[in-house]
């Protein structure tokens, strides 16, 4: 009796022990698959983003440098030897002044023997015509070879005398001596800039500006020049010459405006300057430019940059852009981009292609930034 009694409560205990292994499997069970559901859901991480929209140009700026509207490179036409540099850096010369001078010897060789076979052949040539005139005792074909060859003579006299000039080197107008590349009794090549002049009276700007802008009207504009070395001046611009072709790296224009008054300043051709255009009314509503964070762009691995578009399913998506000019702590879009749509401008290189975000706008910044 004792045994049966023995046999059933262990059977009891067998099933109690089953039956809690099974709940604990059924339980455990169930927490694994709602664990899996949570991680088969996909994280949307929220972005700072921006509407794109156009601003002003009045912003912008553009970095140039100060040039002489009037200047030279010059270089000897002859290879020689240097003997004479008569000048130094910064000097003012005058129009037709000696500049520089080369060794003349082989030069003055030269022009004396085409001197004694000129004045041969000039006598060979006026004995033989009169005869030819007076009796025809040469023959014609005699006559034309000995016109011949005084054409020559005087070809080559012309040419020696040609060429001790190009010994010398003279200032084609009055101006400043930029630079000096080279120093006495150095060897040099023909056509080797050797001397750098300047007309310091006449000062022009130099910048370079993206397609954008050049799709507006350009003629009659101005602008203000704020010079490095002077800070707390500027200088008024009026618009003087444009390219029409495109750099092929930079793709920017460029556009020379020339300083309407200098106030007596010292301002020489290399000082850098930043150009700010002034615009009218009308101007203004008629050349706007779409701008957005630096932040925002990002490059890629073809050398190209590009923006992170987020779409109505708020999934982000690759385009790819052409910037251009810096304005601040933001760049102009030159192509890519459209009016109203959103971008990404923080963490922008962080993100995948369709990968969905939950957009924010950090509404202060934007504002304070435009």
């Amino acid at each position: 009796m004792r045994s049966t009694t023995s046999t059933l409560m262990l059977i009891k205990k067998t099933a109690i022990a089953v039956s809690l292994a099974v709940g604990s499997m059924v339980i455990s069970g169930c927490d694994t698959n709602e664990v899996a559901k949570e991680i088969s859901q996909p994280t949307i991480r929220p972005a700072l983003t921006e509407i794109v929209s156009p601003s002003a140009n009045a912003q912008l700026r553009f970095n140039g440098v100060v040039r002489s509207a009037q200047r030279a490179d010059l270089a000897f036409r002859m290879s020689s030897r240097v003997i004479s540099v008569l000048v130094d850096e910064g000097q003012q010369v005058k129009k037709g002044q000696l500049l520089a001078q080369l060794d003349p010897r082989d030069a003055q060789t030269a022009l004396e023997s085409a001197r004694v076979e000129y004045k041969n052949s000039k006598a060979e040539y006026t004995r033989g015509k009169a005869i030819y005139e007076k009796s025809q005792a040469i023959a014609k074909s005699d006559l034309d070879t000995l016109t011949t060859r005084y054409q020559l003579a005087k070809n080559r006299l012309d040419e020696a005398q040609r060429q001790l000039e190009y010994t010398q080197l003279h200032a084609p107008f009055d101006g400043v001596i930029g630079k000096k590349m080279i120093d006495n009794h150095v060897q040099i090549q023909a056509n080797s800039p050797v001397l750098t002049v300047h007309n310091v009276d006449d000062l022009e700007v130099l910048i370079n500006i993206p397609d954008s802008v050049m799709l507006g009207d350009l003629k009659g504009s101005k602008a203000l020049a704020q010079i490095s070395a002077l800070r707390n001046e500027t200088f008024p611009l009026v618009l003087s010459t444009y390219g029409t072709q495109a750099d092929p790296i930079t793709q920017t224009y460029p556009v020379v405006l020339t300083f309407e008054d200098l106030r007596g300043f010292n301002v020489l051709p290399g000082m850098t300057v930043k150009v700010v255009p002034v615009y009218s009314d009308e101007q203004d509503q008629a050349s706007l430019l779409i701008t957005v964070p630096l932040t925002a762009v990002v490059p890629d691995n073809q050398g190209g940059q590009f923006v992170w578009v987020v779409t109505q399913e708020n999934k982000v998506q690759k385009r790819i852009i052409s910037a251009g000019t810096l304005v601040s702590n933001r760049i102009v879009i030159n192509d890519g981009l459209q009016t109203g749509e959103r971008i990404i401008t923080a963490g922008a290189s962080s993100l995948k292609e369709g990968m969905e975000v939950r957009p924010y706008t950090d509404t202060l910044s934007s504002q304070v930034e435009k």
